[in-house]
């Protein structure tokens, strides 16, 4: 029995060793880092300042690679199927990932067990957006104007999407009609608006913050039930309408599979990089609050999301086939 647990012991000895020595010889190679939105939204703003910093400390390059499509799916499926060795990662928005498993009737992947949960990395609302043509200047205006015309093109940046839903919610809480109306990616939809081919978004902040500040956009409110810190002269939706919450929370995924101790490294990197000052710069501007968890925490949360999440769109009806 002795000599049992003697083997034993120097098996979990052997076992922590190879684990500790994969974590220290990560990264052997440039890491590609998959993000499922379009250039220029939010989930790819925080991604290319992160990667720049992780480039630094990893010792290796970290590539942003754009695979947009289906609501995030094609990019997340690129990732599901790639080597579990930390080399390939999906920076994506957490709330979006969350809703696809109950939005889609199939998915090539799963959203929980197909993954290894990184890092959280941040959260920003959303803004209620509208074309100065509209002519309305409140949330409580545009339910006004919407009761009389309704059907009002509302953008998003791909069918289930936290934009998409978030939308929804306004929707059902507001009891109007909107016609949403997707594209691919967040600044997308934005750009769509300043042409006049829609009327409103629920957009990500640095695809609309700019805009706003140029006077092109008016700015009706924060998807929150309080303001912002960093925008504090806007409102937020639920000073007027309660039960319109909605934020992209990135964050990062490895594929299913991948060793706990370059999890546990990668954690750690971005965590450090999240307290670069040029990171903390960008979150700042974007109106993103730094947000840390450790890989259990991240996977709790999004099981929790996940059944958030398809209370809503029990709640709408969207699915996708």
């Amino acid at each position: 029995m002795k000599r049992f647990f003697g083997s034993f012991g120097m098996c979990a000895v052997c076992v922590t060793t190879a684990l500790g020595a994969s974590a220290q010889a990560f990264p052997a190679k440039p890491i590609r880092m998959v993000v499922p939105f379009a250039a220029g939204g939010a989930t790819d703003t925080f991604s290319r300042a992160l990667a720049a910093e992780l480039t630094n400390s990893l010792g290796q390059q970290v590539i942003v690679e754009n695979r947009t499509g289906a609501g995030t799916t094609i990019g997340a499926d690129v990732v599901a199927k790639a080597a579990p060795d930390g080399h390939t990662l999906l920076f994506t928005d957490l709330a979006t990932h969350t809703i696809t498993a109950s939005l889609y009737t199939k998915l090539p992947y799963h959203p929980l067990r197909s993954f290894a949960a990184v890092a959280a990395a941040n959260s920003s609302p959303l803004l209620l957006v509208v074309h100065p043509s509209v002519g309305v200047k409140s949330v409580k205006e545009l339910i006004a104007l919407a009761k009389r015309r309704p059907g009002i093109a509302c953008g998003n940046s791909g069918v289930g999407t936290v934009t998409h839903m978030t939308a929804e919610k306004f929707r059902m809480q507001a009891g109007i009609d909107l016609t949403a109306v997707s594209y691919k990616g967040g600044s997308v939809p934005v750009v769509a608006l300043l042409g006049g081919e829609i009327a409103m978004v629920f957009a990500t902040v640095p695809a609309a913050i700019e805009h706003v500040r140029k006077g092109k956009l008016v700015p009706l409110g924060v998807s929150a039930q309080h303001r912002s810190p960093f925008l504090p002269e806007i409102p937020a939706i639920g000073e007027t309408l309660k039960g319109v919450e909605g934020a992209v929370i990135s964050g990062v995924l490895a594929p299913a599979g991948t060793p706990r101790a370059i999890v546990e490294r990668l954690n750690a990197e971005f965590a450090k990089a999240s307290d670069a000052p040029r990171v903390k710069e960008i979150y700042a501007v974007n109106a993103a609050e730094t947000l840390k968890m450790s890989p259990y925490e991240l996977q709790q949360s999004l099981e929790r999301d996940v059944r958030t999440w398809a209370e809503v769109v029990q709640a709408t009806g969207v699915k996708v086939d």
